[in-house]
């Protein structure tokens, strides 16, 4: 079963919408800059519900953030609510938490990183680039089989896995992989400001292969010319 309407939603629906021994649940505050108290209630209560009318499926998919390690937010209200999420989720017996970084997908939430970025260079809008920041990027379609594996295997339940890129990327690298996928150049300031932050995917390495997925050199470029070249036509 699926529990949620957007971006992770939608990726995970086809593969898991009608199983009854999964719970995927792919709801919840998708902005992180959010700081209404109101919304992360909101979210707590229907999570609350989610674990009380599942209590019986075989694993419990709850998606928190990789940005936890981000020295840069990690006490903002989003991360400390994400946090809050993960406590509550980790007493359903059969939980996996599965904390992601950057996820490319099709979805019109403009408060990701990616459709921030197409907005701006497609439009030949200026925006702060922060040059010491690094992002990490996945295709949601990789997410989901990397998952699908995890899933497969009992051991992994109980578990807070991150589901990420083993490569993380400068903003100046992403902005420049957009800008080739527009044909645009991006109008920035560099602004000195941002962080690198390591995301340890040891635990996952058995599973990606599995999965066949390839984090290659050519990878980020794939995934932005994947969800983003035929929308800069």
């Amino acid at each position: 079963m699926i529990i949620g309407s957007g971006l992770l939603a939608h990726g995970f629906a086809p593969c898991f919408a009608d199983r009854d021994d999964v719970c995927v649940y792919a709801a919840g505050v998708s902005n992180s800059s959010c700081v209404d108290a109101a919304e992360f209630e909101r979210e707590r209560l229907r999570l609350q519900l989610a674990l009380d009318n599942a209590t019986d499926v075989n694993a419990f998919l709850y998606f928190s953030t990789c940005s936890v390690h981000d020295p840069c937010v990690f006490d903002t209200a989003y991360v400390k609510h994400k946090m809050d999420m993960e406590h509550i989720v980790s007493e359903h017996p059969k939980h996996m938490i599965i904390r992601l970084p950057q996820v490319a997908g099709r979805t019109v939430n403009p408060h990701t990183l990616l459709n921030y970025l197409f907005a701006k260079i497609s439009r030949s809008e200026s925006f702060h680039l922060w040059c010491r920041a690094k992002r990490n990027i996945i295709d949601i379609d990789d997410i989901v089989v990397i998952v699908g594996k995890l899933i497969s295997d009992s051991l992994m339940r109980h578990m807070t896995v991150n589901v990420a890129n083993s490569k993380n990327h400068s903003m100046m690298e992403i902005v420049k992989a957009m800008e080739a996928v527009v044909q645009k150049k991006a109008v920035y300031v560099e602004v000195e400001r941002g962080d690198e932050y390591a995301i340890d995917v040891q635990q996952i390495h058995p599973f990606v292969q599995q999965a066949g997925v390839n984090f290659n050199d050519g990878y980020l470029e794939k995934v932005l010319g994947k969800y983003y070249e035929a929308n800069s036509r």
